[in-house]
């Protein structure tokens, strides 16, 4: 029998804020934990900091890694498994008067989604790095970045709604997931999908939202992230290894991804 849980979270809450019509909890869970099916009373969003998860739909199960976003309206029934290292994550519910405030982006909210090497998981460190550093203007910058969120999520559903990508801009996207390491050059990439540079680019742009070289870039980060967050290998060969030429230069763009240095993100997600 489904049941109905509240609050917000079935795992041990560690921090709760709230800002503006958000409610913010950090919260973990053990590894290998089990959930039974439920759901919840109010729109939620996870923000995965550390670990992994299984969320079990009746349908389908999304594998949630670290740094990536899922998304459930209220009333969606769920299971979930939790992986070998337990998981940490930030969850965020949205009041009924926010939504309604929020509309028409709301829309975007409407459905399950699960986002990774995206603007939103990027916003979600963002969001997060704010919540562990709560200083006076936290609440209101908390507040900003989740708008910026919800407008993110509404200008990808208008770009998802011009039609499934073709199979070659699938077969680039598999390409950058798994090269992002390595020096990628549009023209090479075009030629393994034969597909002209230009048609490209243009189409990448208009399915997922940004450029080949941007979403290159989040991957970039996201690994970076994870690698700060769980190991102290230098801030040098992490650089190297996410695909930087030197760490200045990683430095910056790290900075300007999340509003942290490596260091200060680093200090921010050590565990607790």
């Amino acid at each position: 029998m489904t049941q109905q849980f509240s609050p917000i979270t079935l795992g041990d809450p560690l921090q709760t804020l709230t800002a503006g019509g958000f409610v913010l909890t950090e919260t973990t869970h053990p590894p290998e934990q089990r959930l039974p099916r439920h759901y919840h009373e109010l729109t939620n969003i996870a923000f995965v900091i550390d670990g992994s998860f299984t969320e079990i739909f009746d349908r389908r199960s999304i594998e949630c890694s670290p740094k990536s976003v899922l998304i459930k309206p209220p009333g969606e029934s769920h299971a979930n498994r939790y992986g070998c290292a337990g998981m940490r994550c930030l969850l965020v519910e949205i009041s009924p008067q926010q939504l309604a405030e929020l509309q028409p982006c709301s829309e975007s909210l409407r459905d399950v989604r699960h986002l990774r090497a995206d603007l939103a998981s990027l916003l979600g460190m963002r969001i997060y790095n704010e919540f562990r550093l709560m200083d006076e203007a936290s609440r209101l910058a908390i507040e900003g970045l989740m708008l910026e969120f919800v407008a993110v999520l509404a200008r990808k559903q208008t770009s998802c709604a011009k039609g499934k990508p073709p199979r070659w801009l699938q077969q680039t996207q598999e390409i950058l997931d798994a090269n992002f390491q390595e020096r990628i050059s549009l023209a090479g990439v075009a030629e393994v999908v034969d597909i002209h540079p230009v048609q490209l680019a243009r189409s990448f742009s208009k399915f997922f939202g940004c450029t080949p070289g941007e979403y290159v870039r989040r991957l970039r980060i996201e690994f970076a992230c994870r690698e700060l967050s769980a190991s102290t290998k230098p801030v040098i060969e992490i650089a190297l290894a996410a695909g930087f030429a030197h760490q200045a230069h990683f430095s910056r763009v790290f900075k300007a991804q999340t509003g942290f240095t490596p260091k200060e993100f680093r200090v921010l997600h050590r565990p607790r």
